[in-house]
C-alpha cells in the first residue's frame, strides 16, 4: 500500500486527521445521452401536435367602380362634406337638394365634432363624405375618424377623392 508522509518526513503519532479529510468523496457520472433523446422526442411531439396561430385577415368589399350599377342615388340635403387640406385645416358644409352645396365652414378637431352632432341631430339620415388632400398627414385622418367616432351620431361615412371643386373649397377656408 502507498502512504503519504508529511513534508517533514516525520511520523505523527497518536494525532487524529479532521473528519472532513477522513472522508472519500465518490464521484458519479451520470450518463446525459437518454435524456438528450427524451427531450428531442417531446420537442418533436410539441411541434407535430400543436397549432400555429392563423394570421387574421379583415375582408373588405370593395366596388368595381367602373361599372354604373354600384352607383348608388343618394338626396343632396343628406350629404355633408368633410375635407382636409393639406395643412391640415377642415372644412364643413351640408348639401342642398338642388346639388349644390352651402358656404363651407372652417373648424377644428373639437368644432368638427359639435357640428356633426348639431346636424346629426337635425338630419338623422346625414351620411358623411370625407375628402383627404393626398399629402395630408396620416394622423389627421385618424383624428378625424376618432372625433367622428366619438361624436353621438350615426356614423355613415364614405371615402371620396378630391377633385377640382373640393380644392377650390379649401382654398376659401384658407386650405
Amino acid at each position: 500500500m502507498a502512504s503519504v508522509e508529511p513534508a517533514d518526513g516525520g511520523e505523527q503519532r497518536g494525532r487524529k486527521k479532521n473528519k472532513w479529510q477522513q472522508r472519500k468523496r465518490v464521484g458519479f457520472h451520470i450518463d446525459m445521452t437518454p435524456y438528450v433523446d427524451v427531450i428531442m422526442l417531446l420537442l418533436t411531439f410539441f411541434i407535430m401536435t400543436s397549432t400555429l396561430n392563423q394570421p387574421q385577415v379583415m375582408q373588405i368589399n370593395l366596388p368595381k367602380g367602373d361599372e354604373k350599377i354600384d352607383v348608388v342615388k343618394v338626396d343632396m340635403g343628406n350629404v355633408v362634406f368633410v375635407r382636409i387640406s393639406e395643412k391640415g385645416n377642415i372644412g364643413l358644409s351640408k348639401g342642398k337638394s338642388d346639388g349644390t352645396e352651402e358656404q363651407p365652414v372652417k373648424v377644428n378637431l373639437e368644432q368638427m365634432r359639435a357640428y356633426l352632432e348639431s346636424w346629426g341631430t337635425q338630419n338623422k339620415d346625414m351620411i358623411m363624405i370625407l375628402k383627404f388632400h393626398r399629402k395630408a398627414k396620416y394622423d389627421m385622418m385618424i383624428s378625424v375618424l376618432d372625433e367622428i367616432n366619438r361624436a353621438a351620431i350615426e356614423k355613415r361615412y364614405s371615402f371620396s377623392k378630391m377633385e377640382e371643386p373640393d380644392f377650390k373649397v379649401l382654398e376659401v377656408i384658407g386650405g
